[in-house]
């Protein structure tokens, strides 16, 4: 069964990671026509956006999980004019929902030994 697999071709990685190179890359790699590829990129977008709008915290990959967090409401505050000095009132702020990513623990240990561009 092993032999009947077609093995996979050596697909140099893109110099510059836009979506269609990326797109471009996976199909060559996998022997697949890029727009399947396209389509099935998409279609997990869509999964990811879909769990992320129910509440859900989702997985990606061993990357990490995005999520929606709720950002609590601020009360009216006294503050100051940094230029004047003046004491002004700070309008109150609502509740508001914001998107959030937190990476996990084994890629911010492999981050540590990526390159970086100066």
């Amino acid at each position: 069964m092993a032999k009947a697999q077609a093995k996979k071709a050596a697909v140099k990685v893109p110099d510059k990671l836009t979506g269609a190179s990326l797109i471009g890359y996976l199909a060559e790699k996998n022997g697949l026509v890029r727009k399947d590829v396209k389509q099935v990129v998409e279609d997990l977008f869509e999964m990811v956006e879909a769990g992320v709008m129910r509440g859900e915290r989702v997985a990606i990959g061993k990357i990490g999980k995005m999520f929606i967090r709720v950002r609590p409401a601020r009360a009216a505050h006294p503050g100051r004019n940094p230029a004047t000095g003046e004491e002004i009132m700070i309008a109150a702020k609502p509740a508001t929902k914001v998107p959030r990513f937190t990476f996990s623990k084994t890629f911010k240990e492999a981050s540590l030994k990526a390159r970086t561009k100066k």
